[in-house]
């Protein structure tokens, strides 16, 4: 019994371990969307590669060039956030490897948000 207990608490953590496994990432918008946030997403943000910095346990992206911490870890999503005085970045990626990027401007109180779709760019 104390066996099978063990194994169901560290489930989670061995699931989440796999997406870090496929680190690196390349991410391009999401073609999946609809055609106007598609188009809005290929203009502001065009695509990403993220990096996991095992040392620091931070996640680099090449489209901001910042240092991401990792805010969330779970089974099925990793969040990710960076803030500054001015706004708050944050991604999600799901085990699909499906990115949401949001920026929220603090003194407007708008967020803007886009679909990205992650390959992991490991060599098996």
């Amino acid at each position: 019994m104390k066996f099978i207990t063990i194994i169901i608490l560290l489930m989670p953590n061995l699931l989440f371990a796999e997406i870090l496994k496929q680190f690196s990432l390349a991410c391009i918008c999401d073609k999946n969307i609809n055609a106007l946030k598609y188009f809005d997403c290929k203009q502001k943000v065009s695509g990403t590669q993220l990096d996991y910095s095992e040392n620091s346990e931070d996640i680099y992206s090449s489209y901001d060039e910042k240092y991401y911490s990792i805010i969330e870890k779970n089974n099925f999503i990793l969040s990710l956030q960076y803030e500054t005085e001015d706004y708050i970045s944050s991604m999600k990626i799901n085990d699909d490897l499906e990115l949401l990027l949001s920026i929220l401007y603090k003194k407007y109180e708008k967020e803007w948000s886009y679909d990205l779709q992650c390959v992991s760019l490991k060599k098996e």
